[in-house]
């Protein structure tokens, strides 16, 4: 098993495996992350070179630079799609304590559309996802998903293998129902009439 899979294992059913994770475009994280880069770990370094006397201000300040790096990481990471043999499902993480997922299988995809705004959308290939649930005026929708064209298409043939997977398992249950009520009515036919050849 996958790490990514024991990352988001809570996330799945049984028998559920996940065939790809989409998320936000890496340089979304990049830019969030930048502020507090330059704000947590450059600026206490600099000042560091003229203010050695002070290393544990800087200690502390270091720290917190790298804990709003990894607080920024965290929250792009598990900010993604999973998308797995059964369906697709939305998990969201906003700070640290809180998160949510939203599940939408294959049979209740109605639409699936991806766009692309921009200049920097265009050009580093990003843009957001939507899944219309069928029945449902409920949308689902990846904001700035790396490369959504790809991760449609995914999506779309996943879709395809899933019904087709279910027909044949549908038409594997109808025959063998029927075979059963063929061999019941055969059997319930000869006790009632032993004579009958």
């Amino acid at each position: 098993m996958k790490l990514r899979d024991k990352i988001f294992s809570g996330h799945l059913d049984e028998g559920e495996k996940i065939l790809h994770i989409a998320h936000r475009h890496v340089l979304i994280f990049k830019m969030s992350a930048f502020k507090v880069f330059n704000l947590g770990i450059i600026a206490p370094t600099i000042l560091f070179l003229f203010f050695p006397q002070a290393l544990l201000v800087f200690l502390v300040w270091w720290t917190l630079g790298i804990a709003g790096i990894l607080y920024h990481f965290i929250d792009w990471y598990f900010d993604a799609w999973l998308i797995t043999n059964v369906g697709v499902i939305d998990v969201e993480r906003n700070g640290l304590f809180e998160r949510s997922s939203t599940r939408i299988e294959y049979y209740m995809i109605e639409g699936i559309a991806y766009t692309i705004k921009g200049f920097a959308q265009t050009v580093f290939n990003y843009g957001d996802i939507t899944i219309d649930k069928m029945g449902a005026s409920t949308q689902v929708v990846l904001k700035d998903a790396a490369s959504p064209k790809k991760i449609e298409r995914l999506i779309m043939k996943c879709q395809e293998q899933f019904v087709a997977d279910k027909s044949i398992r549908d038409h594997s249950a109808l025959k063998n129902m029927l075979s059963e009520m063929i061999a019941y009515h055969v059997q319930n036919d000869k006790i009632k009439n032993p004579y009958k050849h």
